[in-house]
């Protein structure tokens, strides 16, 4: 976090100043301050050696900003640089800013309390003075002599933080339905990593332009700290916009979003699992009119129908004493939401894909949104409200705005917003959230309207079908449910009487209440015709996957929750080559119990029946957080107390998860595997831990399976360098290639100045992989790849010629790889294989994918990136 510095001459300004922010900072800053001289501080002035007390006593990596009164403070602060210690006299990361004191160690005490680097603070406490110079320069009552200039010139000897130039960008949106929930997050992640003051405008068309063909601005300019507002611009599909960034990197945030923009916000053509079957001939007899129906996901259901309808949430209308406390609540609830998005965007992934799963960007992006933020404060500090109904109402202006626009596309964000905003109602008012929909046979659900944070809770094996009174072919709902097979159907009023047999048709939009035999027959041999089509990619999905010359490659699928398992087995899953137990842990305020955590493990191993599925123990830190565990602050927590080491370190919660996952294993094949081994210390650690539950368990006569096959991810060069000698320890290697290219390049996943360094055909990365393959397979163990790489089509064959054993991938995946796989002869994906280690770019190594591919007559091959 930013450490501020107040110099001032006044002790008792400087007192009262760090008391203002601490009242309006959201959360406990690092602020010091160096005010007044003489015994007590009671004299005037400013001494340069408190100066470098009070930065010292502030001072982090995330830097400091000082802020100084009156001239004399300036040349106090400066001579301060000469006391401090030698490696921070040249720090670029302590910064003299020429804001007015009052009003930009507020504003920097603001964005120093949101989490904001110190390029954000400083810029905001510049700015800090605009509003008052806007509104006195406006009024009548003062004299234009004695209004402050507009602009106050910084002191030659502040350093310059920023390049002054602004930069600009025109360029059309080509997407589909233009600038919408997912491309416009994808725009503001990529625009916020930047060090760069960015906005956006819309332009007016080339045809509407004005005759001297600069370009007109129909609407903007609006920060890209705002998503929302970002997305209320209403850009479309052909609108051209405007993007101007001022700052130290602001040709660099414009090629990023240039490049953005150019790869369609990476929005791509369906994958083949998603290409529909072609529609069966509809049913003529007995249906209700489907004029006024419209089908919102393809297929056709059958059940009883079953209604659900969201319970309203009542919001406290008492105002409040004490804003700073409810400001934190909120906070509380906001970071409590924001880890249960994160695992349901994992969940959905999973289940869907990464492009279904991305909407849940755009939710992650409203709840830091600025302007929603800034519309909150306001109803919180100066109308008293409390936390609940401010955001309230924050969400209903917000709500309100997207109703306006005029592109129904775009209106129906309003929906996407209402579900976020109810999610952190929920977490405010101290609700449990809603339980996920269960019925006792596969029924038709009835509801009044669906959400995204519905649709993903839901389990296809229990709604079959689902007839809503309002929605779109076009909203996330829809797109979520078509993703997991559901049919939907949109029927604005029909009077149905509750668990009566029903029938909908989601090509037609026809709906049959109580169908006679007859028509049971037809929809039962139509649903038969449409399922056949769709499962042709799924049947030969259950048979091994074996090239043409008896190579043979085992499938699993990666998997996080029940939910998950269920799909693996329906994908031909051979196994779960990685079971991700972090949705056990995620959304709570405490860690699950051990009798918890047996029952969910036991069904999944149920599920999975004879086929392994290794248990992967509790990897969080780096980007996932849980509360409970109170983890350390740190400045790289991808380089920290993450996965295995934290594990190490909370040996009670750790001995839960062992203890749970050996007593589950009695009743199926579960193993164990470890996350982030680097050394074979942690290894050793790990498995001395393992044997102690064993005998805890034994000491009590508990049934558990003894004893347990063990695996260990791969994940650090380390580790794969020394795989000889892990080899004693585990029986199984599983390489996780979105950490391990992480690691190797020392590249931040996510990152978007390092994505060309986030290519798992890098020959670096196939030269680790091959090593592991190659030393596990002298000493007759096994190896697996279970990062995204294992589902690119164009590495299929690579991982394939170096003898990867097996592959673990998301379910949806699975038919498509194995086909992949079917055709291949494998004395040439080994000579594939080597001619791409002898490569020295990713770019080398793709060519010959491609060249590959091409002989072999496939259809084109995935594109997409390990991420």
């Amino acid at each position: 976090m930013v450490g501020l510095v107040l110099v001032s001459h006044s002790r008792n300004l400087a007192e009262s100043l760090i008391a203002l922010i601490q009242q309006v900072s959201s959360q406990d800053i690092p602020i010091a301050s160096a005010a007044g001289v003489g015994a007590d501080h009671e004299e005037f002035g400013t001494d340069a050696f408190e100066i470098a007390e009070a930065i010292q006593s502030v001072y982090s990596d995330d830097g400091v900003l000082v802020l100084m009164d009156l001239g004399s403070a300036v040349l106090s602060a400066e001579m301060a640089m000469e006391f401090l210690p030698q490696e921070m006299q040249s720090n670029i990361n302590i910064r003299f800013c020429a804001a007015p004191l009052v009003e930009g160690a507020i504003s920097a005490g603001v964005q120093i309390g949101l989490g904001s680097d110190l390029p954000t603070v400083c810029r905001e406490a510049q700015q800090a003075l605009g509003p008052k110079i806007e509104q006195l320069a406006g009024s009548e009552e003062l004299a234009t002599d004695e209004r402050p200039p507009a602009q106050t010139e910084e002191p030659e000897t502040a350093p310059k933080t920023a390049d002054t130039a602004k930069q600009k960008l025109i360029v059309t949106i080509n997407n589909r339905y233009g600038l919408h929930a997912r491309p416009a997050a994808r725009f503001v992640q990529t625009a916020l990593a930047f060090d760069a003051d960015i906005q956006v405008s819309k332009l007016a068309s080339e045809a509407e332009a004005p005759p001297d063909g600069q370009p007109h601005v129909v609407s903007g300019p609006i920060s890209v700290t705002s998503l929302n507002s970002l997305i209320m611009l209403g850009v479309m599909q052909g609108d051209r916009i405007i993007v101007t960034a001022q700052g130290q990197e602001a040709r660099q945030a414009l090629d990023a979003l240039n490049r953005l923009i150019a790869e369609n916000f990476g929005e791509a053509a369906p994958a083949l699992a998603d290409v529909s079957a072609e529609s069966p001939a509809p049913v003529e007899e007995e249906s209700r009119s489907a004029d006024a129906n419209m089908p919102l996901s393809e297929g056709i259901a059958i059940g009883p129908g079953v209604y659900y309808e969201h319970a309203p949430l009542e919001i406290p209308d008492h105002d409040i004493d004490d804003p700073q406390q409810e400001w934190q609540r909120l906070q509380h609830a906001l970071t409590q939401t924001k880890h249960a998005i994160e695992q349901r965007k994992q969940q959905m992934q999973a289940q869907a894909g990464s492009s279904n799963a991305a909407l849940f960007d755009a939710y992650l992006l409203t709840l830091g949104d600025s302007a929603l933020l800034d519309d909150v404060r306001t109803q919180i500090f100066e109308q008293s409200l409390n936390a609940a109904a401010a955001w309230q109402k924050g969400i209903q202006n917000l709500v309100a705005s997207y109703q306006t626009l005029s592109d129904a596309y775009l209106r129906q964000r309003a929906t996407d917003v209402r579900d976020v905003g109810n999610e952190v109602l929920t977490a405010l008012l101290g609700d449990r959230p809603t339980a996920a929909f269960t019925c006792a046979e596969p029924s038709v659900l009835i509801t009044q309207e669906l959400t995204p944070t519905f649709i993903a809770q839901l389990d296809p094996a229990q709604v079959c079908g689902i007839i809503t009174r309002q929605g779109s072919p076009t909203d996330h709902s829809s797109i979520l449910a078509r993703a997991l097979g559901i049919p939907v159907l949109l029927v604005p009023s029909c009077e149905i009487p509750p668990n009566t047999r029903i029938a909908i048709d989601g090509f037609t939009g026809q709906i049959w209440i109580d169908p006679s035999s007859q028509i049971l027959d037809k929809l039962q041999q139509r649903q038969t015709v449409w399922t056949r089509h769709r499962t042709q990619l799924l049947a030969v999905s259950h048979e091994p996957a074996v090239t043409t010359d008896g190579q043979r490659v085992k499938i699993a699928a990666n998997a996080g929750s029940v939910v998950d398992a269920k799909l693996a087995i329906q994908h031909g899953a051979e196994a779960i080559g990685v079971l991700r137990t972090e949705f056990l842990y995620l959304t709570r305020n405490t860690p699950p119990s051990e009798t918890e955590q047996v029952e969910i493990l036991t069904h999944i191993g149920e599920i999975m029946g004879d086929r392994p599925v290794y248990v992967r123990t509790l990897d969080v830190g780096g980007d996932k957080t849980i509360s409970y565990l109170d983890l350390p602050e740190e400045h790289n927590p991808f380089l920290g107390m993450r996965s295995i080491r934290l594990s190490l370190r909370t040996p009670k919660i750790f001995q839960a998860q062992l203890r749970a996952i050996l007593r589950a294993g009695v009743t199926s094949d579960l193993r164990v595997m470890f996350p982030m081994i680097s050394t074979v210390d942690d290894i050793i650690q790990a498995l001395h831990c393992l044997e102690e539950a064993h005998r805890a368990l034994k000491q009590d006569g508990i049934p558990h399976r003894w004893p347990l096959h063990t695996a260990m991810m791969v994940e650090t060069p380390a580790a794969a360098l020394l795989t000889s000698a892990f080899v004693p320890y585990v029986d199984y290697f599983s390489i996780g290639t979105n950490d391990l290219i992480q690691y190797t390049f020392a590249a931040e996943r996510g990152n978007p100045h390092l994505l060309d360094y986030h290519d798992g055909l890098h020959p670096a990365i196939l030269h680790l992989i091959h090593h592991v393959v190659e030393v596990a397979h002298q000493h007759g163990k096994q190896v697996g790849v279970c990062g995204e790489l294992a589902g690119e089509s164009r590495a299929v064959p690579i991982l394939a010629g170096m003898g990867v054993d097996e592959l673990s991938l998301n379910p949806g995946t699975i038919p498509q790889v194995k086909a992949i796989i079917r055709t291949l002869e494998f004395a040439s994906t080994v000579h594939l294989a080597q001619q791409a280690r002898q490569t020295t770019r990713a770019s080398e190594a793709r060519c010959l994918a491609d060249t590959f591919f091409n002989a072999l007559n496939l259809p084109a091959p995935l594109t997409m990136r390990t991420s």
